[in-house]
């Protein structure tokens, strides 16, 4: 397994210096998000073979329009009550029906840029 360590003063941070291709081999998606979950940025970790007619996520509602398996309002709910807070660190699994896996997500603050990630991570259904 390989660790990822990095903070925002590493110059060398190894996630910059990944290629697209290597990005994309990383086990989990990220999503970068503003307080009203909109997407500020995003590593799509399913590509799909023809991206050509792939529109961009960038600055469209995450749990409405990119991801919308999270739009549960739970999920939703936990995401909102972190901003609110100020203090968003939260981790669970879920399952949706319409997935045919489950997932782990982890909702965390970046108190520097005022922005909350999202990391999800394909499990396998029990």
């Amino acid at each position: 397994m390989t660790v990822f360590a990095f903070d925002q003063s590493d110059p060398e941070n190894p996630l910059g210096q990944l290629k697209d291709e290597d990005l994309r081999r990383i086990p989990y998606g990220a999503a970068e998000l503003n307080a009203e979950g909109r997407v500020v940025s995003y590593n799509d970790t399913e590509p799909e073979e023809n991206d050509d007619g792939k529109i961009s996520p960038i600055g469209r509602n995450f749990f409405g329009e990119v991801a919308r398996w999270a739009g549960n309002p739970i999920i939703v709910e936990e995401f909102r009550k972190g901003v609110s807070s100020g203090a968003l660190n939260v981790v669970f699994d879920c399952a949706n029906a319409r997935l045919s896996y489950k997932v782990r997500v982890h909702f965390k603050v970046s108190p520097i840029l005022g922005t909350y990630w999202v990391f999800i991570k394909r499990l396998r259904r029990a």
